[in-house]
């Protein structure tokens, strides 16, 4: 698979730096060209499931994955209410994770999965753009920093700040 170099590259690469917790040497992992981890892997999208809850097909196993660092309003869980905006948040991940698509993962310090056994992955597509940083940018999701996990919190709340003010997305249409 073919990953795109520069502007990629600098946003991950600032993004690193910029996250790191204040009065520690940050040590960012090796990069690949797009700016993922060298030890990223790739994976098959099979379906998205709302606006940050994927599933993917990596090693012959199909994997419940979601995304880190975002949170994106609910439209599919039981027993919830549709929140303002899931439906459009559902439609922006279909829109980048098309069925089939590949995509590069990556897991964080903390552990591989969450409390219900969904794979945490940052996530490039195909072009090199980092996942969460369009979802945020474009006020799908919300930036929530989950700790231990916190690479990229430090850019994803910038973007959040900016979609925010903008109005973009949710930030324009739902209320508080």
């Amino acid at each position: 698979m073919r990953w795109l170099t520069g502007v990629a590259t600098a946003l991950v690469l600032a993004a690193c730096a910029a996250s790191s917790t204040p009065g520690t040497v940050a040590t960012a992992p090796a990069r690949d060209q797009a700016g993922a981890p060298r030890d990223a892997f790739d994976a098959t999208v099979v379906r998205v499931v709302d606006g940050d809850t994927f599933l993917a097909r990596r090693h012959g196993r199909e994997l419940r994955v979601r995304l880190i660092g975002v949170d994106a309003p609910e439209s599919v869980k039981p027993d919830a209410p549709v929140e303002c905006y899931g439906p459009e948040a559902s439609r922006a991940l279909h829109g980048l994770l098309p069925e089939g698509s590949m995509v590069r993962g990556a897991y964080e310090d903390g552990g591989e999965t969450d409390q219900f056994g969904r794979q945490l992955w940052d996530v490039w597509l195909p072009d090199g753009r980092f996942l969460q940083a369009v979802l945020v940018t474009r006020g799908a999701v919300d930036a929530r920093l989950y700790r231990p996990q916190h690479e990229y919190a430090g850019l994803l709340a910038r973007l959040e700040d900016r979609a925010r003010a903008d109005g973009r997305g949710l930030w324009g249409r739902c209320p508080g």
